[in-house]
């Protein structure tokens, strides 16, 4: 069983659909309850694999209710995906204020401690499982007028290693992806059709912005069996930008 986050849209929804699609029973967690309906309504193909549930994952109060009860409907959780984030360019650290930084910090990393709290315990009684973080190329590289955002997903990547040191003896594989541009809705309301063009034809080696099934098609793998010796590790997603400045 796996549980994905910010799964009502974006990379989220292409994690849930391509692990549904894998074979396994996924729960679609997400603050956006009209998104899970639009998404995931329904009790045919992909989506009679597919459980949503409302989350806000920057608590830890309501993650560990979650788990504790998907566990315990489904049977279990071998699969932790955390994809919840999102930033707001154009403010540099002297005009962020600190209600703003906290936002993004918890956005952007206390989703990822609360939910990886709430998992590991299950996943250590079971004998193991896999999660896999979301963070961003960005966190790599630097982004322009982003700091809160960009320190918040460096330490999604530092968090990671940490979980693989902590829990790999456990059997429990901590894996991250770092994705270079995507077309999100993030990524549309952050940037104009303009820029979105320019960014694909400058940023890439490939020449064109990457899709969410492609973000998901690397978690999979990551998540997987397939994956075995794979541990504490941040896999770029990117088309070559890392490669290509």
């Amino acid at each position: 069983m796996a549980l994905v986050t910010a799964g009502a849209d974006g990379i989220g929804a292409a994690v849930v659909e391509r692990l549904a699609r894998d074979g396994l029973t996924v729960v679609a967690a997400d603050i956006d309850d009209d998104g899970l309906a639009r998404r995931w309504d329904g009790d045919a193909g992909v989506a009679a694999r597919v459980h949503p549930r409302h989350l806000d994952a920057t608590s830890a109060d309501e993650a560990q209710r979650l788990v504790d009860d998907v566990v315990v409907e489904l049977g279990g959780l071998d699969v932790l995906v955390n994809v919840v984030g999102g930033s707001r360019p154009g403010v540099t650290i002297d005009a962020l204020d600190p209600e703003a930084w906290q936002r993004l910090v918890d956005l952007n990393l206390t989703s990822v401690y609360a939910m990886c709290r709430a998992a590991i315990p299950h996943m250590r009684a079971a004998g193991g499982g896999a999660i896999v973080n979301v963070s961003s190329g960005a966190a790599i590289r630097g982004m322009k007028a982003n700091p809160g955002y960009i320190a918040a997903k460096a330490a999604v990547i530092a968090l990671t290693r940490s979980l693989a040191i902590d829990h790999g003896p456990e059997g429990i594989r901590a894996n991250c992806v770092a994705p270079g541009p995507v077309a999100t809705p993030l990524m549309r309301r952050n940037r104009t059709p303009d820029e979105i063009d320019q960014i694909a034809a400058t940023q890439t080696i490939v020449g064109r912005i990457g899709e969410p099934e492609e973000l998901a098609a690397a978690i999979a793998w990551l998540a997987s069996e397939d994956a075995s010796y794979v541990l504490g590790q941040t896999l770029q997603v990117d088309g070559g930008v890392a490669t290509s400045i």
